[in-house]
């Protein structure tokens, strides 16, 4: 998991970050715990779907999190 991390991360500094909004999100009677779990495996579906670009990625994450009942918030 630890290692999955780091090629994560890795591959997210290298293709960069400019321009790609990170949402928030929300979801009824859910606490942050909940949120992390959900988004750890999230991370998981869409690293695991290879999806090594980061909108991409980001895409892919926040689809499954909207699938887990969590709402998008646009960042201000």
């Amino acid at each position: 998991m630890l290692k999955r991390s780091l090629i994560v991360a890795a591959a997210l500094v290298i293709t960069g970050c400019a321009g790609i909004p990170e949402y928030k999100f929300s979801k009824a009677g859910a606490s942050e715990a909940d949120f992390h779990r959900d988004k750890t495996q999230c991370d998981d579906e869409a690293f695991s779907a290879g999806n090594v670009a980061r909108l991409k990625y980001i895409e892919a994450r926040n689809a499954c999190l909207v699938k887990k009942g969590w709402s998008q918030v646009a960042p201000k």
